[in-house]
């Protein structure tokens, strides 16, 4: 597990977990492991911000970094720590594998924008024969037709956030 400083004094280290969520299993073996080093006094897992407070009074900064390496943990770059995540990254790669799967099936004639605009419409459609017209019709419609004005870089005219 990758882990950055978040805060260390001479014998006592906050480590925080670089990439969030943090996998529950693999933390709580992590600090197991870690709890069984020599000099390790107190282990304190915080799981609701992924940190661990950890005393160690007879180990420096450099012995303390071999031990959480020991223990299978790697302290970050604090250069590398400060830089953000991006959370939603492997969904919007997964969504351009599908947009690029979907362009090379139908030979260029459908992608994902235009997928999506006729399963709203389709949507907005059929709340109007069932006789929603003000909320789920309109929502869909509008959505769709919302879609149908941006272009693939963003919006080319006013939104709905505007």
């Amino acid at each position: 597990m990758k882990f950055c400083i978040a805060h260390q004094i001479d014998g006592r280290t906050r480590l925080r977990v670089g990439t969030r969520p943090a996998d529950p299993v693999l933390l709580t073996a992590f600090v197991d492991r870690l709890a069984q080093q020599p000099g390790i006094e107190t282990l304190d897992l915080r799981e609701t911000t992924g940190s661990l407070v950890i005393e160690h009074p007879s180990m420096d900064a450099v012995q303390f970094a071999e031990c959480v390496m020991r223990a299978g943990g790697e302290i970050l770059d604090e250069n590398v720590a400060v830089q953000s995540h991006d959370n939603l990254a492997v969904v919007r790669e997964g969504m351009s594998n599908v947009d690029k799967m979907l362009t090379q099936l139908s030979a260029g004639g459908v992608d994902m924008r235009t997928l999506s605009f006729l399963i709203l419409f389709t949507f907005g459609i059929v709340q109007l024969v069932r006789g929603q017209i003000m909320m789920p019709a309109f929502s869909f419609l509008w959505y769709a037709f919302e879609l149908v004005k941006k272009d693939s870089d963003g919006p080319t005219g006013p939104s709905i956030n505007d």
